[in-house]
């Protein structure tokens, strides 16, 4: 790992069949400068949800999805800061889900979790509060 820790610039969510899935995608501070010699080696990585998830009795799938990866995020060091911008939920593919089905609504259920978490909202057509 290159710099002291672990950085994502985001949560992003995914749809399939009714059910919700979350990742964060996480990078240290390297940036094309690794070199063998002195063993300067970047790493990134992926933490996800195994499954994707339906609403239950009482929970939300989509927030239950994103505020596991986001405490699981943070209970390994990562944090979340992108210098000047974010951070954001993001919708895989803003929408265009590989011709899977999202629902109608999704920029406004997307931007309604980055409202609740105070991030930033990407797919609102007003500021952010």
């Amino acid at each position: 790992m290159i710099g002291n820790g672990y950085w994502s610039n985001g949560i992003t969510v995914r749809y399939s069949d009714g059910r919700w899935s979350a990742s964060v995608a996480y990078y240290d501070d390297g940036f094309v400068n690794d070199t063998a010699d002195d063993g300067t080696v970047s790493t990134e990585g992926t933490l996800h949800t195994r499954y994707f998830l339906r609403d239950g009795k009482t929970a939300d799938a989509l927030t239950v999805a994103i505020d596991t990866v986001k405490a699981d995020a943070e209970r390994l060091g990562i944090s979340w800061n992108t210098p000047g911008i974010g951070p954001f939920v993001y919708m895989d593919g803003d929408g265009e889900n590989g011709g899977r089905d999202v629902p109608d609504n999704w920029r406004e259920l997307v931007d309604e979790q980055a409202r609740r978490l105070g991030w930033e909202r990407l797919y609102s057509q007003t500021p952010a509060e």
